[in-house]
C-alpha cells in the first residue's frame, strides 16, 4: 500500500482509547488547543465505564505539529490506544 499524501493545513480526525480516569478529556482539550485550530473533542464511555473514547477533529497546519500533539496525547496515563 502506498502512503496517501495530505496537503497541509488539513482537517485530521483521530480517536484515542483509555482507561477512564479523571481529567484526560481536559488534558486532551489542552494539547489539541495548543498544536491545532479548530479543534473539537467528544468522548463515548463503554458500557461497563471501564474504558472511555475520545475523537478528536481539528486542523492540523504540518504532519510534525500533528505528530507532536499524537505523541503528547499517547504520554497521558492510562492510554491504550489511536487509531
Amino acid at each position: 500500500t502506498t502512503k496517501r499524501e495530505i496537503l497541509y493545513p488539513a482537517e485530521i480526525i483521530f480517536k484515542a482509547v483509555f482507561r477512564n480516569q479523571p481529567y484526560t478529556m481536559d488534558t486532551i482539550k489542552n494539547i489539541v488547543h495548543e498544536h491545532a485550530v479548530n479543534g473539537s473533542v467528544t468522548h463515548k464511555e463503554s458500557s461497563g465505564g471501564k474504558f472511555i473514547s475520545y475523537t478528536v477533529v481539528a486542523t492540523f497546519h504540518s504532519e510534525d505539529i500533528l505528530n507532536t500533539a499524537c505523541t503528547k496525547i499517547t504520554m497521558i496515563e492510562g492510554f491504550m490506544s489511536l487509531f
